[in-house]
């Protein structure tokens, strides 16, 4: 794969299995969580669908909790919309990134501001079978960052 200009949505397309931790203020852990995710490729033809589904074990009291969230992400370029594909939310923009190659990451054009509390998140692409992305969210009400680990399902490496 060519870092300096990848091809975002085929890089992205395929399964993909994740392990994340949630840490609060003082790098508290709050969960743990696994899961699968799959990005579709749809029409029009830069659209990805992206789903998960997954458990996450909360820490202070070992519950644990199932979850599953969609967004669409619109891949132009060296720039990826990610919408939200389901919820309350349906419809709305999430964020934005810009491939950055000295990174080798999607970096964010833009913040995504729910109510007072803002979310920032990059991917870092590791090589053609993970990537890591970062969310810091932190305001009035929140104060997290979310750090999930991806790595492709085995029989889903892309060619291109």
């Amino acid at each position: 794969m060519n870092f300096l200009s990848p091809d975002l949505h085929a890089y992205f397309s395929g399964r993909w299995t994740f392990s994340r931790t949630m840490l609060g203020a003082d790098a508290v852990l709050i969960g743990e969580a696994e899961g699968a995710a799959e990005f579709m490729p749809a029409s029009p033809s830069s659209l990805l669908h992206y789903k998960e589904s997954g458990q996450l074990r909360l820490t202070a009291d070992q519950r644990v909790v199932a979850f599953s969230r969609r967004f669409d992400y619109e891949v132009a370029g060296n720039l990826v919309h990610v919408v939200f594909a389901d919820g309350m939310q349906i419809g709305q923009a999430y964020q934005s990134y810009r491939y950055d190659a000295a990174e080798q990451a999607l970096l964010p054009v833009e913040t995504h501001l729910c109510i007072l509390d803002r979310y920032d998140g990059s991917y870092r692409l590791i090589d053609t079978g993970h990537f890591e992305l970062r969310t810091r969210i932190d305001g009035p009400h929140k104060d997290y960052l979310v750090h999930t680990h991806f790595t492709r399902q085995v029989g889903q490496l892309r060619a291109r």
